[in-house]
């Protein structure tokens, strides 16, 4: 009897129809099943970061415990890797891991599954279908962000063939800030508020409300939190080289050029800061300063000096520090 053979692009893509599916399913079930909406939501998460390992090998996508066997693989006799071993993998073979703002994110719908399948009770009254629903909102919305930048920015090669379903996915998505629309009115005059007092408001990519507060600085890090959707982000401003449109990175050092689409990588902002680092040489009496190496997520030479705060962020993962001597 022949084997069967193993075709990698077709599986991918499988794996990418089989998440968008239970992404579809997750969406249409919020107002009726919302327990089955997190178990499918999270399925589609954990799908996607499976069909980014298979992009690499076959056997990334097998559990750890378990020996690598490809006839067992094409029989779907196997177990899989888990959520949390995926990022670890992607991160540590991969080379393209999350930051820890995404696994937080993830992990978060992770958690609210376990709830769901172990311990969820029916709601009663409108009131409280109301609660459960816009918690469920205010996390599909955040972890399909954060996924949804992995797939169109990151690994935008990777996913290249499925773009067009991955924007249809999101266009519906997007649909759910509905749930939040209490929320967002009753925070108006708080908003309003703050903006008199120069505080920036801009469009929340999570859940769609001019609800985010953010300091516009360029060229160093600061934080923007959504008021409704609580979402936080470390976020970087820079000026693009090639048109002088303004590019704005998240949680990580990976970004495109809305204007030019040229891409940028954590070694290329490195280089755009590259004066902060004369700066800091002289602040500490050196003729010269390179960049540092990253103690939290193991980045050779991506650590560079924030003039403004006298602190160095890693340009690959955002991770904040003191400054030391190199």
């Amino acid at each position: 009897m022949a084997k069967r053979q193993f075709n990698k692009e077709s599986t991918f893509d499988r794996l990418v129809e089989n998440a968008l599916d239970f992404l579809s399913k997750a969406i249409s079930e919020l107002d009726d099943n919302p327990k089955y909406s997190v178990i499918h939501f999270y399925a589609a998460l954990e799908l996607f970061l499976k069909a980014r390992l298979m992009a690499e090998h076959w056997t990334l996508v097998v559990a750890k415990q378990k020996e690598p066997d490809l006839d067992k693989f094409l029989s779907g006799d196997f177990q899989s890797v888990s959520l949390r071993d995926a990022a670890t993998r992607l991160d540590k073979v991969v080379r393209s891991g999350l930051s820890k703002q995404v696994r937080e994110a993830f992990e978060n719908v992770g958690k609210h599954r376990n709830r769901m399948v172990h311990f969820f009770h029916e709601t009663h009254t409108k009131e409280e279908k109301d609660i459960v629903k816009q918690e469920i909102v205010k996390q599909q919305l955040n972890a399909w962000y954060f996924l949804n930048r992995l797939l169109t920015v990151k690994w935008k090669e990777v996913f290249e063939s499925c773009a067009k379903q991955i924007a249809e996915i999101d266009a519906v998505l997007r649909q759910l800030h509905d749930f939040l629309q209490v929320v967002f009115e009753d925070l108006t005059p708080e908003i309003e508020k703050r903006k008199g007092q120069d505080m920036q408001f801009g469009i929340c990519p999570s859940c769609q409300f001019e609800s985010q507060e953010y300091e516009d600085k360029t060229n160093s890090i600061s934080e923007a939190k959504c008021l409704v959707c609580k979402i936080t982000e470390k976020r970087l401003q820079i000026i693009c080289p090639e048109c002088d449109s303004l590019i704005v990175f998240v949680n990580e050092g990976f970004a495109r050029c809305p204007s030019c689409d040229k891409s940028f990588e954590p070694d290329d902002v490195v280089n755009i800061l590259e004066p902060s680092l004369d700066y800091a040489a002289g602040k500490q009496g050196l003729d010269s300063w390179d960049p540092g190496d990253c103690g939290s997520c193991g980045s050779y030479h991506t650590v560079v000096y924030m003039e403004e705060n006298g602190e160095c962020f890693c340009t690959h993962c955002f991770e904040e520090g003191e400054l030391h001597e190199q």
